[in-house]
């Protein structure tokens, strides 16, 4: 649950909870520079990469967005990664977790449904 849904350094593994607007994000612990669109490791720098990150939306500043648009962003990718999870899992499996999981999911992905 928690490499799903929980926002972490690629690096250090470290969760991350500030935003300041600039989506080239460094890593308090470890120095990692990376994208708030996609959370790839970008070594001490990340904004040659935010720049040109393609989970960025279309039409956003090259640079800066608001925190709303990307904890929009990142529920969009932990869905999409909720549902890789779950699609190879056995029909009544995934409908276990899903069951096991559904406050929690709800909580944490408004607008999820299985």
């Amino acid at each position: 649950e928690e490499e799903i849904l929980q926002l972490k350094c690629p690096r250090c593994k470290q969760a991350f909870f500030d935003f300041d607007g600039c989506c080239a994000l460094t890593c308090s612990r470890c120095g990692c520079g990376f994208c708030a669109w996609c959370l790839q490791d970008c070594g001490s720098d990340a904004h040659q990469h935010v720049g040109r990150c393609t989970a960025k939306p279309p039409g956003t500043d090259p640079f800066f967005a608001s925190s709303a648009l990307v904890d929009e962003a990142q529920r969009t990718r932990r869905i999409e990664l909720l549902e890789a999870y779950l699609r190879p899992l056995p029909t009544e499996t995934r409908e276990g977790v899903e069951r096991s999981l559904r406050a929690v999911l709800q909580d944490r992905l408004p607008g999820w449904s299985p």
